[in-house]
């Protein structure tokens, strides 16, 4: 993930998408929702360590980076400005968790192999 991919708003997922890829002779599908993800906007980072639906190679340590990023920032904020900047930089950190969340994790799948299934009309 590259910072470019942090704040790809226009490339957010808007839709489902099924994502699929053949391991060990067996299809592994994916589900991708295209709607905020209100868990990660509650949980950050610690929704995407601890939740079994979003388990993929490398997952993790690309969403511990923007999360990572959001603290420093927090510090920064915090050190410089009142409270009440900090909570709202707190609120738009949240909303760009959310927001982009799921993205992040189809884009994950496409890098680990992943390919979207087409749907047949």
């Amino acid at each position: 993930m590259t910072f470019a991919d942090w704040f790809n708003f226009k490339g957010r997922v808007k839709q489902d998408q099924v994502l699929v890829k053949t391991v060990n002779g067996q299809q592994d599908t994916k589900v991708v929702r295209g709607s905020f993800n209100w868990l990660a906007f509650l949980f950050t980072w610690f929704f995407a360590l601890f939740s079994f639906r979003y388990r993929t190679p490398f997952f993790i340590v690309k969403t511990l980076v923007p999360f990572m990023a959001l603290m420093t920032i927090n510090m920064l904020v915090q050190v410089f400005f009142s409270t009440n900047v900090q909570l709202v930089i707190n609120i738009l950190g949240a909303v760009w968790y959310g927001a982009m969340f799921n993205t992040w994790f189809r884009n994950q799948l496409l890098v680990n192999g992943y390919q979207l299934q087409k749907v047949e009309a």
